[in-house]
């Protein structure tokens, strides 16, 4: 029955952004970070460039969310999404302090 219970939770966590997308692209100095989620509403992005102070995410026409960001340094990051807190799949992560994870991009990987 635990299971059953974890597992439930698991799934209500993460169906707020089920079918979400995330990729990033360098541009000399800028990493242009975006996720693909046309169904969400608003989107922050918070990162250990700052602290973890929430950004406004802007959403295209397709529902891709972008973030523009310095490309120089190791960063450390996660989603907002409509209020509830999201991690996409990312090649590198790690568990923070409260128990969640955070993606990492590190330059020229």
């Amino acid at each position: 029955m635990r299971l059953f219970i974890l597992l439930f939770g698991a799934v209500l966590i993460l169906s707020g952004c089920a079918g979400a997308s995330h990729y990033y692209k360098v541009n000399n100095d800028k990493v242009h970070i975006y996720l693909t989620n046309p169904d969400a509403e608003k989107v922050l992005f918070l990162s250990s460039l700052d602290q973890f102070k929430p950004h406004e995410a802007v959403k295209d026409k397709k529902g891709v969310w972008e973030v523009t960001v310095p490309s120089g340094q190791e960063l450390k990051y996660f989603y907002i999404v409509d209020g509830k807190v999201f991690t996409p799949e990312c090649d590198q992560v790690e568990m923070d302090d409260l128990g969640g994870r955070n993606c990492i991009y590190v330059p020229g990987q």
